[in-house]
């Protein structure tokens, strides 16, 4: 199975997708060097896809698709600077949450995306659009305690 380290950038209610020309959209990340940790490729590939350089960098879990293990990452990136296409990546976005479904996303992403909007107080086949998008935010801050960076990982 491959295993790719995978980055979610969020600014509000908004994450960062990435596309290469022809493919459908997906979350920024990539296969790790020989040697390099699947953090360190996280910083990495988000950098040589979007020119975006991450404050901090959190691990949220692992996903397993059907021929890739994502190992997936929380990046806080200062919002006040834009994704920028660079090498393979010909095209970046910031996408509502709950358009990720309607987009063509990688299943991956969707699946990812679902994760992180789960809201343990609803039927997640009964969610409304807002609910997702707050689920989503929420599981977020608490997954990296986001209040002042604490228990972010300081970006290598």
């Amino acid at each position: 199975m491959k295993q790719r380290a995978t980055v979610v950038c969020r600014v509000g209610t908004r994450i960062l997708l990435v596309g290469k020309a022809n493919s459908r959209w997906s979350l920024p990340g990539g296969k790790p060097e020989v040697g390099e940790s699947f953090e360190a490729a996280a910083l990495r590939e988000l950098i040589e896809e979007t020119r975006l350089h991450a404050i901090g960098m959190q691990y949220l879990f692992a996903f397993v698709g059907t021929r890739t293990c994502h190992h997936v990452f929380a990046a806080h990136i200062d919002e006040r600077h834009s994704p920028v296409p660079s090498n393979e990546i010909t095209r970046c976005t910031w996408a509502k949450v709950t358009d990720i479904s309607d987009l063509d996303t990688s299943v991956s992403t969707r699946g990812i995306v679902d994760v992180l909007a789960l809201n343990r107080r609803y039927d997640p086949r009964e969610q409304s659009r807002h609910q997702r998008a707050d689920a989503f935010v929420q599981n977020l801050r608490e997954a990296l305690h986001d209040v002042g960076l604490n228990g972010w990982t300081p970006a290598l």
